[in-house]
């Protein structure tokens, strides 16, 4: 059965001896321009290979009268273009920019004799590629310029973001924000308290709450810019504080216990050792905190103090030779006086026949330590006497210079903890839901965090 020419209107048949007839190329993958161009021709005519196997065209719609690949310019440019191979990309002994030349040959099947037909051509581009050794010193320069800007942004985020790597390297910095001596010692509180701070839903870290809460002990800031330097609200900043500090007082207030005699004896400084012997066993002294006025009249008459002009809360603290805290009451009205608090504080529990203990002449508590078979030590004073005798006057000047350390502890404290300055708020005192006192609290970690710092009195013992 004879075969018409599929073009459209073409009434040559194969019958016709002087038209030659030919096929479609087969389907390949398409890999050049040309081979996609008819591969999306086909799709758009839905063709299928049965029917394009069967399909034939007359030599009658080709030029030169035989079947040969449409000369197609643009084919021709992208079949130079992935011909063509660079040839050194790198030189050795390239100073200067220089052109690559590279010859491309494109193969055109001819389907008429069944050959190939080589097209040679040579092209002469200038390669972007082409880079000279002062570009690249140029781009390592850059490179390094980079790396240096990024570090130093790195670390100004570092330092407003009050974390671990605020401080590192920062002594005095960790020093000013929190009153401890170096780093390792935060490590190891924030260990103590680390498993009671984790929250499945936190915007600060463990070590920024802790940051958080000796800050505010230190230099005694507001909630208010507590909250914007950690980025969270002022409700927030109550709560970490609050909790941090009873989780401190609870690791920590071990560290203010009433110490072994033989310890003291044996750590005893030349300073007490040559004055009173080695029989001194704590210093006492009594310290105001002053607070706001209450709106209550009884709480404003039971806090005011006659001595400070002011409504106060007084707390006993007493030191051992070696300066450290050794017990600390809990906060007594600033009306109260300071036999009343010695003597209700179950300060007096803790004396041993033989201790002597240190003290100012507000302190006429001597009956009450004389029942615990101790010794109270104060200034003479000259009551009801015109003058002291001698021997009343070289001990006076005894007791005071070993005395004064007590002082110099509470001045300490105040001066590393600007919180103890007060004045303190009257939520503080006494809170509304579980009665706990804040204050307490507070005061107890400020003598346990001093006694994890270097003692100011000199030991040089000798005994």
């Amino acid at each position: 059965m004879p075969t018409v020419c599929a073009v459209d209107g073409c009434t040559n048949k194969t019958t016709n001896k002087n038209v030659s007839f030919y096929c479609f190329p087969e389907k390949k993958s398409a890999a050049t321009d040309l081979q996609k161009l008819l591969e999306d021709q086909r799709n758009i005519l839905d063709l299928k290979n049965k029917q394009i196997d069967a399909m034939r065209i007359c030599s009658s719609h080709f030029k030169s009268s035989a079947a040969t690949t449409p000369d197609i310019k643009r084919y021709h440019r992208a079949t130079k273009r992935m011909a063509l191979t660079p040839t050194i990309f790198f030189p050795n002994d390239l100073e200067n920019d220089t052109v690559v030349q590279s010859s491309a040959v494109v193969t055109v099947p001819n389907s008429s004799d069944g050959e190939n037909v080589d097209i040679s051509m040579e092209t002469e581009t200038s390669t972007s590629t082409t880079i000279t050794k002062a570009n690249i010193q140029t781009l390592e320069q850059e490179v390094v310029r980079k790396d240096f800007l990024i570090n130093k942004l790195t670390s100004e985020v570092n330092y407003l973001n009050l974390n671990e790597e605020t401080f590192n390297g920062r002594p005095k910095m960790l020093a000013f924000y929190t009153g401890l001596e170096n780093m390792d010692l935060f490590l190891l509180m924030l260990e103590e308290i680390k498993p009671a701070l984790t929250s499945s839903d936190q915007r600060l870290t463990e070590f920024q709450k802790l940051l958080l809460c000796l800050m505010k002990l230190r230099l005694n800031m507001p909630f208010v810019d507590l909250g914007y330097r950690f980025n969270i609200i002022y409700g927030s900043v109550s709560i970490i504080f609050r909790k941090v500090i009873f989780l401190l007082e609870h690791a920590f207030k071990k560290l203010i216990y009433w110490p072994d005699r033989e310890a003291l004896r044996y750590l005893m400084p030349r300073s007490f050792f040559n004055a009173l012997g080695n029989s001194v066993t704590v210093i006492i002294d009594c310290f105001e905190i002053e607070i706001e006025k209450p709106s209550n009249l009884r709480a404003k008459v039971q806090t005011w103090s006659s001595y400070k002009n002011k409504n106060t809360v007084r707390y006993l603290i007493a030191i051992t030779p070696q300066g450290v805290v050794s017990f600390i009451s809990e906060g007594w009205n600033g009306r109260v006086s300071d036999k009343h608090i010695t003597e209700n504080c179950m300060f007096l529990k803790n004396l041993l026949p033989g201790d002597v203990v240190l003290a100012d002449r507000g302190f006429t508590v001597s009956e009450s330590i004389g029942f615990h078979f101790a010794t109270l030590k104060t200034p003479a004073f000259t009551r009801g006497f015109p003058q002291l005798y001698p021997c009343s006057i070289d001990e006076t000047r005894k007791i005071a210079s070993v005395r004064i350390h007590v002082e110099r502890i509470i001045r300490l404290t105040r001066s590393k903890y600007k919180i103890l300055n007060g004045p303190v708020q009257i939520t503080t005192l006494k809170h509304q839901d579980d009665n706990s006192c804040l204050l307490d609290s507070i005061v107890t970690v400020c003598c346990a965090l001093i006694n994890m710092c270097s003692s100011i009195v000199p030991l040089d013992k000798k005994i």
